[in-house]
């Protein structure tokens, strides 16, 4: 891997154990994975290929995979019990924002290297709970994307069909959070209800009836609107 590539990618690695929290023997455990099949794996020049080991690099390809996505799918879930713990404080009247701030400041200061639980992202994870909660159909496809992209989908979705439609095309279709951007961008969620020829063959297979449910709430939205 190039050096400008290891820059990034360490405090990268470090930043997830800081979140994580994980204990010294975790972090360890968790640093020789990752970096084991994040980095070294990733290490061997184009001319060093050979045919005969195919096998053997698919296997650290998956593995390495794997690994990445054990700890996305942690991250979200820390983020999702973050998020419930505050909803029910400020829910039970027992907190007021201004104890989310001093949240957010203990954290920072009893956590050194702590990131993303500044006062912004812990009001994100409490969205972030009270948009899903109770909807066990989503509750799998969130812990499969990163936090990033679960952002864009729930600050950006205006249904909860429009939501799972792009969960389940972020999560079939692997797109970066560039991507997805787009696809908010050029209305993927109306042109595929519209026009259900041009949507996605692998949402047809893999959920048949999305596209029907889909279109029922567009065009309930819809009406809505023109009515108003």
């Amino acid at each position: 891997m190039p050096e400008r590539s290891r820059l990034f990618v360490r405090p990268f690695l470090k930043s997830i154990a800081d979140t994580l929290c994980l204990t010294r023997r975790n972090r360890l455990g968790f640093f020789l994975v990752l970096q084991e099949f994040g980095m070294k794996a990733s290490s061997v020049p184009d001319n060093a290929a050979d045919d005969r080991f195919n096998e053997v690099l698919a296997l650290i390809q998956s593995a390495r995979q794997q690994a990445m996505q054990a700890v996305n799918t942690q991250l979200i879930e820390l983020y999702w019990q973050v998020g419930a713990y505050i909803s029910r404080k400020l829910e039970q009247a027992e907190w007021g924002d201004s104890v989310v701030n001093q949240l957010a400041e203990h954290l920072a200061q009893t956590q050194p290297g702590l990131r993303g639980f500044t006062r912004p992202n812990l009001f994100r994870m409490r969205q972030f709970y009270e948009t899903y909660r109770g909807d066990e159909k989503v509750s799998p496809l969130v812990r499969q994307i990163p936090w990033t992209h679960n952002l864009v989908i729930f600050s950006q979705g205006k249904l909860p069909e429009e939501r799972e439609f792009y969960l389940r095309m972020a999560v079939q279709e692997k797109w970066s959070k560039r991507e997805l951007e787009r696809q908010f961008k050029t209305a993927l969620f109306e042109r595929s209800v519209t026009q259900p020829a041009k949507a996605s063959a692998v949402l047809r297979q893999t959920h048949p009836a999305a596209l029907e449910i889909f279109r029922d709430a567009y065009e309930r939205k819809t009406t809505k609107t023109q009515i108003a």
